[in-house]
């Protein structure tokens, strides 16, 4: 079978991958190979253990590909040669193509703990019937370890805490939840939010041992502490599903991501790779940085299909900004860009500035939360390196403004003259606005007086 443009991969990055290019060259024939055929939508996967009524409202559907003219072909690619441009399934069947996007995504790492083996051990998978099952067993769990505190454990934690009649425990081996997204006071807020909903929080803990027969009956850490545990999920993170593209002989990076120029062109004629199978390079410093977001998979997928049969836009991506945001009890969290803590391992001199208003006003308005932003400015320039928020659902869209602060490179002096748009039950009072304060207050401290070489400014 012959198809000129191929995606290997029916996850997010996969599926804009072939509108993408189906869009951009209607005349070229696309097709989509996907091992799994249920695909759900990741990044909601823990709400369907309760929040989600019927798991199934969370499928990855197959109709926007099919309207588009986009062939699906549900089957486990077991290798692909670059040479003669050929895919090779399980099944036997070959497909042979004109141009190759690599989008295999990621696989869950199992740390090397005595026990993980047994019956009760769970991982976090991407098809619907595993997702089903896990909620099944959730369900059934009277006391439940998830191991890992980062966006899916906490996020877990959160979801499985509204069976009160479950004990939850959560283990992070990082002295805090959400380290490597916020600084302390936001990732302080998130531990009360989850220990206030009454998940036991254990930070700089590490599971050494899971204890029980042929099932699961208790965890032990490191500090010979032991939690007794019917249930035990795994989210410590994953790694770049990249065997095929290792097999091929593409070039893998250090992490075993698979190389690529700022197109998403592998070293191979022909092969490009996106998604979280594809190396991440960090907006600030160039390095590579794991750092796995559907929604940076699905620029990457944007640019592949928009330049794969030559470079018609320049310089799209240049590097991952590192953009969160979630909601642990009740309570929005989003991150964009460098945080102090980064800055301060990265050797950046920055000046930050946080700001806290109602995001309604007056704020007794019914609904009114308040707004928590805190801004990160880089010493000198005042370009915006970051932003940290926490507050109301409007967290959710105000971190993508400062994404794109971050990705144009706006300065301190831009946004404190910004204009917005305010209304009295969907935002901040125009006099108040944090954003605003935040940026007002961090020039402030830019006039103010040079500090010796090597020291931080900082406005509270």
């Amino acid at each position: 079978m012959k198809t000129e443009v191929i995606i290997i991969g029916g996850g997010p990055a996969g599926i804009i991958a072939a509108l993408t290019a189906k869009s951009v060259y209607a005349q070229k024939s696309v097709c989509l190979v996907k091992e799994i055929g249920d695909g759900v939508i990741p990044c909601a996967i823990p709400y369907m253990m309760h929040t989600i009524s019927d798991p199934k409202q969370n499928a990855m559907g197959n109709l926007p590909l099919e309207n588009a003219g986009v062939d699906i072909v549900v089957g486990k690619v077991i290798s692909f040669n670059p040479l003669a441009h050929s895919v090779t399934l399980e099944t036997g069947q070959v497909l042979y193509y004109e141009r190759l996007i690599l989008a295999t995504g990621t696989e869950p790492v199992l740390p090397p703990i005595s026990g993980i083996e047994k019956e009760g051990v769970f991982t976090i998978r991407k098809s619907m019937a595993t997702a089903v099952a896990l909620r099944d067993q959730i369900h059934k769990a009277k006391r439940i370890a998830i191991v890992g505190g980062g966006f899916i454990g906490a996020e877990f934690a959160d979801e499985l805490c509204q069976r009160a009649e479950a004990e939850i425990h959560i283990i992070e081996i990082m002295p805090k939840l959400l380290q490597s997204a916020f600084d302390d006071e936001f990732c302080d807020r998130i531990y009360e939010a989850l220990n206030k909903a009454g998940t036991k929080v254990h930070t700089g803990s590490r599971v050494v041992s899971i204890e029980g027969n042929k099932q699961v009956e208790s965890v032990i850490l490191d500090n010979g502490e032991k939690i007794s545990a019917d249930m035990v999920l795994v989210s410590i993170g994953a790694k770049p599903a990249s065997k095929l593209a290792q097999e091929a002989g593409l070039r893998l990076v250090e992490n075993g991501s698979i190389w690529v120029d700022e197109y998403m062109r592998t070293d191979t004629e022909d092969v490009f790779a996106i998604g979280d199978c594809a190396v991440k390079r960090d907006f600030f410093t160039r390095k590579a940085a794991p750092i796995w977001l559907a929604s940076t998979a699905t620029a990457e997928a944007r640019n592949a299909g928009t330049n794969i049969y030559g470079i018609r836009v320049l310089h799209q991506i240049q590097g991952t900004i590192a953009a969160f945001s979630t909601k642990i009890g009740g309570i929005s969290f989003a991150s964009a860009g460098m945080t102090c803590r980064s800055c301060a391992k990265e050797g950046f001199r920055y000046v930050t500035a946080t700001a806290v208003a109602p995001d309604r006003h007056p704020g007794v308005l019914p609904g009114a939360k308040q707004l928590k932003v805190k801004l990160v400015f880089a010493d000198r320039s005042g370009i915006i390196l970051g932003g940290q928020i926490s507050g109301g659902p409007s967290v959710g869209e105000l971190i993508n403004m400062i994404a794109l602060a971050i990705q144009t490179q706006v300065s301190v002096r831009e946004l404190d003259m910004m204009q917005i748009a305010t209304h009295p039950m969907l935002t901040p009072a125009p006099t108040v606005h944090p954003m605003v304060n935040a940026a007002h207050q961090a020039l402030a401290k830019f006039r103010a007086e040079v500090v010796a070489p090597g020291s931080s400014k900082k406005v509270a």
